[in-house]
């Protein structure tokens, strides 16, 4: 974004040439704002602490602690990981904006199905059928938003929810990964598992 930068003594008349609208102004701020600005550390790269929880020398259970606190600690300080959800309702105005933000968005989600591709054979375990790495990654990013969002509106209520050394993130990924995690190696998917175990099948 060649006009944005070194833009701290434009002038109004050179601004106005350069962006004629607050509507085209608004995606070049936001693309600087979100791919451009360097920041003091990267989230994503906490995707590659993910195979290395195989060998770490504590159980698995505290490694997804850490990592998925860490994450969301990360993010809740970078006011840019808030932005993004805020622009959300207005990409479909903005394709060009939409399309400049992809690309970024979609290495983190990669970055992520990788470190799962790895770890899970290194455990020795396997998925339900239905779910593969890139399917995970995209359920975890999807509650990671959410739940990002809920610290920020109401970070009482969800501070107050740890329990046990864990906040309600990390315990929600631990959730969804016995959920999808075939335990015993059946080949049933979710679906069927809940309906046996409701019907008390073994």
């Amino acid at each position: 974004m060649a006009a944005a930068e070194g833009s701290a003594g434009l002038s109004r008349k050179a601004f106005f040439n350069r962006w004629r609208t607050r509507e085209e102004f608004l995606p070049d701020a936001l693309v600087y704002a979100l791919a451009e600005e360097e920041v003091d550390e990267a989230p994503n790269e906490q995707a590659r602490q993910v195979p290395e929880a195989a060998s770490a020398p504590v159980p698995l259970s505290q490694e997804v602690i850490r990592i998925a606190d860490g994450l969301l600690e990360s993010l809740q300080r970078h006011p840019r990981s808030y932005l993004t959800l805020h622009i959300g309702p207005l990409l479909a105005q903005h394709p060009a904006l939409w399309a400049a933000l992809m690309p970024a968005m979609r290495a983190g989600i990669q970055a992520w199905a990788d470190g799962y591709a790895a770890v899970l054979p290194e455990l020795g375990v396997a998925l339900r059928p239905g779910w593969t790495p890139q399917r995970l990654s995209l359920a975890l990013q999807a509650a990671l938003d959410g739940f990002l969002l809920r610290y920020r509106i109401m970070p009482d209520d969800y501070q107050t929810a740890r329990w046990e050394g864990a906040g309600i993130f990390a315990d929600t990924v631990l959730a969804l990964l016995l959920g999808v995690i075939d335990v015993d190696r059946s080949g049933t998917n979710g679906r069927e598992a809940l309906d046996r175990l409701v019907a008390g099948e073994e």
